[in-house]
C-alpha cells in the first residue's frame, strides 16, 4: 500500500504468480461471504424462530458489532506492531467455525447474548486484516482491487439465494449447520492466503491515537460511519419484513441477490471510475443513493418497487465501501494500514451500525417498515460530511506522515 493512487491501470494478468495471488485474494472473500450471504439474511429468522422478540432480535444482532469496538483495534494495532496479519486469521476463522454450532444448545437469550459477543470477536478482524493483506498485494502485484472484492459479492449471492432455498424446503434449524459449514470454507481459505510483511512495523507509541488525533481521519470515519450506520434496519429486519407481509424464503434471497448483483457490476467496471475520484465524491454518490433507498423501502412493500431500488446498494454499500479503501491507499502509510482498516471497521461496523441495528429493534417494533425512514436521516448526515471531506482533504500525501 502506498500513500498515492495508482495512476495507470493494472495490467492484465499473465503471471502464474500473480494468477495465483489473486485467485487466492478472491477466494478468501468467497469465504467470508458465504458466511455473510447466510447471515444477514436468514440470522435474524433463525432468531425469532427462537420465540424471540424484535428488541431481542435488535439486541444479539448488534452484539459482534458492538464487541468488534475493542476486538478489531486491540488485533489491528497487535498486527500491525508485528507484521504478522495472517496467524492471528487463522485462529479467529477456526473458533469461529466452531462456536457457531453451539448455538443450537439453548435458547436462552443470556446463552445466545453470550455467542454473539464469541462471533462478533472472531468474526469481525477477519475483513480489515484480510482486507490489509490484499490491498498490499493488489498494490504490489498491479491487481485491480474491484475485480478481487466482486468475488465475495458473487459468493454472497450464491448463499443467500442459495439458503433461501433450502429453507423453502426444510427448516430454520437448517440455517445453522448452513454458517458452520461456511465457516469450515473460510477458515480452510485462510490457511492459504499470503502474509506480507510492512517494511517498518511499529515498536512504540499507538497507532490508533495517532490516527485519531487527525482531524481529517474523523471526518472520514463519520462518512464511512453514517453511511454503514444506514443499513442498520435493511440488515436486522429486511427479511423479518418481507417475509411479514407474504414473500417467500427464495424471494426474500432474490431480493438480496438483485442488490449484491449490482454490487458486482459495480466492482468489475469501477477501478477505471475510483482512480484519481476524490473519496468524497464517491461518498456523497453512496450517501444521496440511501436517502432514495431507505424512503422508498419505508415507504412501499410492492414487489416492483422492491426491485427497483435493491440494485441502489451498489452505491450505499459498493461505492461506499470503495470510497473508504481508496482514502486508506491514498492517505495512511502502510506500517499504519491496519489500524487504520480496523478503526474503519470498528467505528463504521462496530459503533454505527451496532447502534443502529440496537435502535432498529424498537424502532421496528413501533413504526414496522417506516424504521426506514431513520436510515435515510443518517445518509443525510453522511451526505454533509462527504462534502466536508472534499473541502478538508485536497489529497495531500504527507498528510499522515509527520
Amino acid at each position: 500500500m502506498s500513500s498515492s493512487s495508482p495512476t495507470t491501470a493494472p495490467s492484465p494478468i499473465k503471471d502464474p504468480e500473480r494468477m495465483k495471488t489473486a485467485t487466492v485474494l478472491a477466494l478468501f472473500f468467497c469465504g467470508l461471504f458465504l458466511i455473510q450471504g447466510v447471515f444477514l439474511p436468514y440470522w435474524p429468522v433463525w432468531l425469532k424462530s427462537q420465540g424471540l422478540s424484535a428488541a431481542e432480535i435488535g439486541i444479539l444482532l448488534s452484539l459482534p458489532n458492538w464487541v468488534r469496538v475493542f476486538a478489531d483495534p486491540l488485533i489491528a494495532q497487535r498486527a500491525d506492531r508485528t507484521g504478522n496479519r495472517k496467524t492471528p486469521m487463522i485462529w479467529l476463522a477456526g473458533i469461529y467455525a466452531l462456536s457457531i454450532l453451539a448455538f443450537p444448545v439453548s435458547s436462552n437469550f443470556w446463552w445466545l447474548a453470550a455467542l454473539s459477543v464469541v462471533i462478533g470477536f472472531t468474526f469481525s478482524p477477519l475483513l480489515p486484516l484480510g482486507t490489509t493483506i490484499t490491498v498490499h498485494e493488489c498494490k504490489a502485484r498491479e491487481l485491480d482491487y474491484g475485480r478481487v472484492r466482486l468475488w465475495g459479492s458473487i459468493a454472497f449471492i450464491l448463499a443467500s439465494y442459495g439458503a433461501g432455498w433450502v429453507l423453502d424446503g426444510t427448516s430454520t434449524a437448517w440455517i445453522v449447520w448452513m454458517l458452520f459449514i461456511a465457516g469450515i470454507v473460510n477458515f480452510a481459505i485462510t490457511t492459504r492466503m499470503p502474509d506480507p510483511q510492512t517494511d517498518r512495523p511499529l515498536r512504540s507509541g499507538s497507532s490508533l491515537i495517532y490516527l485519531l488525533r487527525k482531524p481529517v481521519f474523523l471526518i472520514y470515519l463519520a462518512c464511512i460511519g453514517f453511511a454503514q450506520g444506514a443499513h442498520g434496519t435493511y440488515y436486522s429486519f429486511a427479511s423479518v419484513h418481507w417475509e411479514s407481509v407474504g414473500f417467500s424464503h427464495e424471494m426474500i434471497g432474490i431480493f438480496w441477490s438483485i442488490g449484491v448483483i449490482a454490487e458486482i457490476a459495480l466492482f468489475a467496471v469501477a477501478g477505471r471510475f475510483v482512480r484519481g475520484r476524490h473519496p468524497g465524491i464517491l461518498f456523497a454518490l453512496g450517501a444521496f443513493a440511501g436517502i432514495v433507498r431507505w424512503i422508498v423501502l419505508g415507504s412501499s412493500d410492492n414487489l416492483w418497487m422492491i426491485i427497483l431500488v435493491q440494485p441502489l446498494h451498489a452505491m450505499t454499500f459498493g461505492i461506499t465501501h470503495l470510497a473508504a479503501v481508496s482514502f486508506i491507499a491514498r492517505a495512511i502509510p502502510p506500517q499504519l494500514a491496519t489500524s487504520a482498516q480496523s478503526l474503519m471497521a470498528t467505528l463504521s461496523m462496530g459503533i454505527f451500525l451496532g447502534s443502529s441495528i440496537w435502535a432498529s429493534g424498537p424502532l421496528y417494533e413501533q413504526f414496522g417498515s417506516q424504521a426506514y425512514y431513520v436510515m435515510a436521516v443518517l445518509s443525510g448526515i453522511a451526505l454533509v460530511f462527504a462534502f466536508w471531506l472534499m473541502r478538508s482533504w485536497r489529497g495531500e500525501d504527507q498528510t499522515f506522515c509527520d
